[in-house]
């Protein structure tokens, strides 16, 4: 992989983003970027608020995402990208994309994002409250589909168990020459 490229992972909330993108960083050999990692440290820093002081911290991590990825070479980024919103901040980083897009059935995604909800295991800033029905419509009721993004695109069943060393072999064929 001799020219750099960004890898962008996209999807659904809950729809298996952060698990295929760190699997496929260690197997491609390139650094992650998550938006929750970041937006996990601002709250720890920050502290946490109401769901628009959420959403404030979301957007500047996403913020952050993207001049880390200016200041990178090749990597992954990992987000729920909004259709629409991100691919604009995607292109203008100034470098070929490769999306993989992770695909499962709304209802799967919505069922995760409730489990995950209440696991002891989730960093502690996401409060419950802004994980409501309402909060979850916002993503569950448009249509779930890839950015709009020029080059290639990598779709990924994740409702079922994911061969990460096939997506990084697939990846692989796509990278620019």
């Amino acid at each position: 992989m001799d020219r750099d490229a960004i890898v962008v992972v996209s999807g659904l909330p809950a729809s298996g983003k952060t698990t295929l993108a760190r699997g496929l960083a260690m197997e491609l050999g390139l650094p992650l970027i998550s938006k929750d990692t970041i937006k996990e440290a601002l709250f720890d820093a920050l502290g946490t608020g109401d769901l628009e002081w959420s959403q404030k911290l979301g957007r500047a991590a996403h913020l952050v995402m993207y001049g880390l990825a200016r200041d990178s070479r090749s990597l992954v980024l990992e987000s729920h990208f909004w259709t629409g919103v991100a691919e604009s901040d995607l292109c203008a980083l100034g470098r070929p994309l490769i999306q993989v897009y992770c695909r499962c059935p709304v209802e799967t995604a919505v069922e995760r994002y409730r489990q995950r909800a209440s696991s002891p295991d989730r960093h502690p800033g996401h409060l419950a409250e802004h994980q409501t029905d309402e909060v979850t419509k916002s993503w569950s009721e448009t249509e779930a589909r890839p950015l709009a993004l020029e080059g290639p695109l990598v779709e990924v069943l994740t409702s079922e168990r994911v061969d990460i060393g096939a997506v990084a072999s697939r990846v692989r064929s796509l990278w620019p020459s």
